[in-house]
């Protein structure tokens, strides 16, 4: 950002943060916790715009988490083993996602390792086991930073108002994922939140479509790319003029005289 300033370049940045995933009340259903599941664990969870903690009516907390654990045994069946789960990518990730479970257990946090089976958690290098979290509270790391890996806090609500008001309580996240049917409720989240993009009933697709535009805002970037919206970004528009034959303007060279008096007369009436 510095050398763009000194260098009077602009600059079109796509960050990360915290993207949640809002389950309206009635929303915990296999075809919508698989899709969370799936954008969750997708390479490990290191992914700009994996759902990083997901918002649960209260009422159905115990019921995502037993659903989010049988559809990540059934995506991966070996559990942390299996060929197609994948391990955090150095040891300074590792770390760092090591430290935000512990600071969560020491802070009261509940930690449950989900999707494996007795015998089946994480034996490769750098490999974490699917990991919920409940009971997250403020003074914990986990609560702010950017996760990045396959752990999931899950934060319970009492009304849509209260959810949307967590998301807007926070830095503006770069994905928003709404899953539910109601579609007045999902209007009241679209228009009373901002994020970069959204997906409905889904996750990590909004990016794989090529004409719709992909950008953060606020923390998690400056400006759009894909499709023309990339085009226009990452462009100069350079506007060409070429004058016709018949020059109107000449009406206005000086020497002034009664004419252009009186054009002005009738613009500033």
């Amino acid at each position: 950002m510095k050398a763009a300033s000194d260098n009077l370049v602009p600059v079109t940045l796509e960050l990360g943060g915290k993207s949640p995933a809002i389950v309206a009340k009635g929303g915990v259903q296999d075809r919508f916790v698989s899709d969370i599941v799936w954008g969750k664990l997708l390479s490990g969870g290191q992914t700009c715009i994996a759902p990083d903690y997901a918002l649960v009516h209260e009422s159905e907390v115990d019921t995502f988490v037993a659903s989010f654990d049988r559809l990540a045994k059934a995506a991966y069946p070996d559990g942390p083993t299996s060929k197609d789960y994948t391990s955090i990518v150095n040891d300074r990730q590792y770390g760092t996602l090591i430290d935000l479970i512990e600071d969560a257990r020491a802070h009261g946090a509940q930690i449950i390792e989900v999707g494996h089976r007795p015998g089946d958690a994480a034996r490769r290098p750098h490999t974490l086991a699917p990991t919920v979290v409940l009971g997250v509270t403020d003074e914990m790391k986990i609560a702010h930073q950017e996760i990045f890996g396959p752990i999931l806090p899950i934060f319970s609500y009492r009304d849509i108002s209260e959810a949307i008001a967590y998301v807007n309580a926070r830095p503006r996240p770069l994905a928003l994922y709404y899953f539910g049917g109601d579609s007045a409720e999902r209007r009241k989240v679209l228009d009373r939140t901002t994020s970069g993009n959204v997906t409905i009933n889904g996750t990590i697709m909004h990016v794989a479509q090529d004409d719709l535009p992909f950008g953060g805002v606020g923390a998690s970037g400056i400006g759009a790319y894909h499709g023309v919206e990339g085009f226009r970004r990452l462009s100069h528009a350079k506007g060409i003029y070429e004058q016709g034959r018949w020059n109107t303007v000449k009406m206005f060279h000086p020497p002034y005289g009664k004419l252009v008096e009186r054009i002005l007369n009738l613009m500033i009436r």
